[in-house]
């Protein structure tokens, strides 16, 4: 009985891996990261590319939480911190947006414009625990 499962499973670990192959990608959350059916990545402004995460956060400027002198460091503690403490779904992106002058709205503008950091939530609770955290910090390693 115990040698039928372990073929078995090894039979479905490899046609996961076949799976994730074909498609070019090496693990199943990178997969579903970009199949995530609630953002259009062809979308040109930002309230339509995350168009099933209600709450949509925005870092105001770049001195707000310092890693721009931190590297990349910063953002891989931010967003090691957003998957240890956030209960629902979020999506962590740079975007490179200018703001609307009429309807101040961040449209999308590969060509110019400001990058930004973008984070968008499914709840509530957890826009509010992150601007909780990391709103105004200076202390980016805590």
């Amino acid at each position: 009985m115990g040698y039928t499962k372990k073929i078995k499973q090894l039979y479905l670990d490899w046609r996961e891996k076949l799976f994730l192959k074909k498609h070019g990608f090496e693990t199943r959350a990178q997969y579903e990261r970009f199949h995530d059916p609630d953002y259009n990545i062809r979308a040109t402004r930002i309230k339509d590319y995350y168009h099933g995460y209600p709450y949509v956060y925005h870092f105001d400027d770049h001195d707000t939480v310092y890693f721009w002198d931190l590297g990349y460091a910063g953002y891989y503690v931010i967003n090691k911190w957003c998957h240890e403490n956030l209960k629902d779904e979020f999506r962590f992106d740079f975007l490179r947006v200018i703001q609307d002058s009429y309807t101040k709205e961040w449209e999308i503008n590969e060509l110019g414009g400001t990058d930004y950091i973008f984070i968008a939530f499914k709840d509530e609770r957890d826009l509010m625990w992150f601007r909780l955290r990391w709103e105004g910090s200076r202390d980016v390693y805590c």
